[in-house]
């Protein structure tokens, strides 16, 4: 089974068909879609500025970024499941729009970073982190997520 078959039968589903027949239900599940990813990036924000040195510098940052963490989670299964809804009512488009791969190349390397790399530096005792690691996490933590952020918007108009 090739690439766009398995694209083919996702666009052919129920739930494809339904939320794509409906006149409301895309813009229905953009706006929490829009609502996730907005969670989820203020929370990234919060904890990177912290990282950065640049905010809630009387917190410790492991507490920054516990406090952040289900925001974090929250916002990220949101964005999911209403991403996941979103694609199946035009999974065909995605498939010939190549601003949907790179956000889920994106995606795949922000999650990847997030739960390994920049979960282990801000649970760490921030004495121990040398400046230019903690400025470097941050900026690439920011420059992923926006990045998935950026190259969704780019699937409308491609």
């Amino acid at each position: 089974m090739s690439l766009i078959d398995i694209f083919t039968w996702i666009d052919h589903t129920g739930l494809g068909e339904g939320i794509r027949d409906s006149s409301w239900m895309f813009a229905f599940i953009e706006v929490f879609h829009l609502l996730g990813l907005t969670v989820l990036l203020g929370s990234i924000i919060v904890v990177n500025l912290r990282l950065l040195g640049w905010g809630a510098t009387r917190e410790p940052l492991a507490d920054v970024a516990a406090d952040a963490w289900p925001w974090t989670m929250g916002g990220l299964l949101v964005m999911v499941i209403s991403g996941g809804c979103l694609f199946t009512s035009e999974a065909l488009k995605c498939y010939a729009n190549p601003p949907f791969f790179i956000k889920m190349g994106l995606l795949f390397l922000a999650l990847l970073f997030t739960f390994t790399i920049h979960r282990r530096l801000t649970r760490s005792d921030e004495g121990s982190l040398p400046r230019t690691w903690r400025i470097l996490a941050a900026c690439t933590s920011l420059a992923l997520w926006f990045g998935v952020g950026l190259a969704g918007r780019a699937i409308a108009f491609y």
